[in-house]
């Protein structure tokens, strides 16, 4: 037992060294990936009918959210919540920093909706790191940034449009939350110890911190877009209130107080009582036979020896008959 205890723990704390060759290999493998992935999300965003079409105001909303991201990402939560909360014991493991980026992320998804948006958010923020911090390996390094996004914007392919679809339940936007998060966090951090580090910076890692970064960023990312997952369909319904409609009206929601349609398809008069009465004002009582119902709408003005064409007048209140 001793033994084989030592064995794991001495495996665990070994170095992934691998060879330049299964570097590469893997790099752009992962590469190759991500193109595939974008093909197929690019497919279902604009050929595929189960989601609408990409609008300017989709565009918009990516952009600034992106934007938001990455102010969060690398100024307020590297240079001020990190710093204040990374004290406490098991803060940056649990990966609390992340829960304000997992919302705006979640609110960009309630309100677009639609596949690659989760690809294009992380990527603008990506985008604009580099622009402003630099990268040391240019376009390279995109492969983190896609990895971010690209397994989330699947899932939301291979879930079909019931991603915070219309009339989704509390319990489907919380997993749909806990999916998201879970791959946009677990994929990057295994493939970043993996592959990119080993190739590009010539960084290796243990597999026990690879094993640990993988799981922790998955299980901790997951659980903060779940969290965020009901609060943020709530503010995208406040920004754009269409979204909280859940179905069309039916004959169940039907207005109470509307009269109801007549057996030979006219609109009933105000003030008729008679079935299928045009009689304008009448306030003449329910009548069974044809003969009395001509004998009464004669009181109200109605002349018997105008006919059908008369009485079809009536009905489409196309001009007033003179009285008898």
């Amino acid at each position: 037992m001793g033994t084989a205890l030592a064995s794991t723990a001495l495996v665990s704390n070994s170095t992934v060294r691998l060879s330049p060759g299964w570097n590469a290999l893997y790099f752009w493998g992962v590469w190759t990936i991500c193109i595939l992935g974008i093909g197929v999300v690019l497919w279902a965003a604009l050929r595929s009918k189960r989601w609408a079409r990409w609008t300017t105001q989709d565009i918009l909303v990516v952009a600034a959210l992106g934007v938001l991201l990455e102010v969060y990402d690398h100024i307020i939560g590297d240079q001020l919540i990190s710093p204040l909360i990374n004290p406490i014991p098991g803060a940056d493991f649990s990966q609390i920093h992340d829960l304000p980026y997992l919302f705006l992320l979640m609110v960009g998804v309630a309100l677009v909706r639609k596949p690659g948006c989760v690809t294009a958010m992380v990527f603008v923020n990506f985008l604009l790191a580099q622009l402003l911090f630099g990268s040391g390996h240019g376009a390279l390094d995109w492969t983190d940034g896609l990895t971010r996004g690209i397994f989330c914007d699947l899932y939301i392919v291979a879930r079909g449009g019931r991603v915070f679809g219309r009339g989704a339940s509390v319990r489907s936007m919380v997993l749909d939350g806990f999916m998201i998060g879970v791959l946009r966090g677990g994929p990057n951090a295994f493939l970043t110890a993996w592959t990119f580090d080993p190739y590009l910076n010539a960084t290796y890692t243990t597999w026990l911190a690879i094993w640990q970064a993988t799981w922790s960023n998955g299980l901790f990312n997951g659980i903060e877009a779940a969290v965020s997952a009901v609060l943020a369909h709530r503010v995208a319904v406040s920004v754009v209130p269409s979204l909280g409609a859940t179905r069309r009206k039916s004959a169940a929601t039907a207005d109470p107080f509307a009269e109801p349609e007549p057996a030979d398809g006219h609109a009933p008069i105000p003030g008729s009582t008679v079935p299928g009465s045009t009689v304008p004002g009448s306030a003449l009582k329910t009548t069974n036979t044809t003969e009395e119902a001509w004998h009464e709408a004669a009181h109200a003005g109605l002349r018997r020896d105008l006919g059908a064409a008369a009485h079809r007048r009536a009905v489409h209140g196309a001009r007033q008959l003179p009285p008898r």
